[in-house]
């Protein structure tokens, strides 16, 4: 009898957390799009507040640049297939080579504050740059 409550319990803590997962899953794009420039060594704006389900696109104006989420919270969940962002080997999003006059775009599913950092390919003799430095993020998202 013992046997069966605990199986009965760990069932139904599975089923829970696939209902959490999915019910952020299936939040849809609103179509609301908010543009992030990177031309220099600055990222404009540096602080956006977004809803669940709005996109944000980076552009790449001058050189070729890389968005990673930096310390804090990674985001994990996209409520569309993202363009130039994959899943890196820690499961969070990051995106590739971003090529100058290109763009990347993630639609934010889950709420919460999202650091993120970028790492010009263009500067110092060609071997890149992280702006605005190494270890303070170049802006944050904010998704309520």
């Amino acid at each position: 009898m013992k046997k069966a409550y605990v199986g009965f319990c760990l069932g139904l803590v599975v089923i829970l957390a696939i209902g959490v997962i999915n019910a952020s899953a299936q939040v849809k794009p609103t179509g609301i799009t908010k543009i992030i420039t990177m031309v220099g060594w600055d990222v404009t704006p540096t602080h956006l507040e977004i809803n669940r389900g709005d996109t944000v696109i980076w552009t790449a104006i001058d050189q070729p640049a890389t968005v990673y989420f930096a310390d804090g919270t990674p985001v994990k969940l996209a409520c569309i297939s993202p363009t130039r962002f994959y899943l890196n080997e820690e499961g969070a999003y990051t995106s590739g080579i971003i090529p100058m006059g290109g763009t990347a775009s993630l639609c934010f599913v889950e709420p919460g504050t999202f650091d993120y950092a970028v790492f010009f390919r263009g500067g110092i003799e060609a071997g890149g740059r992280v702006a605005p430095s190494p270890g303070v993020p170049a802006g944050r998202i904010v998704v309520k």
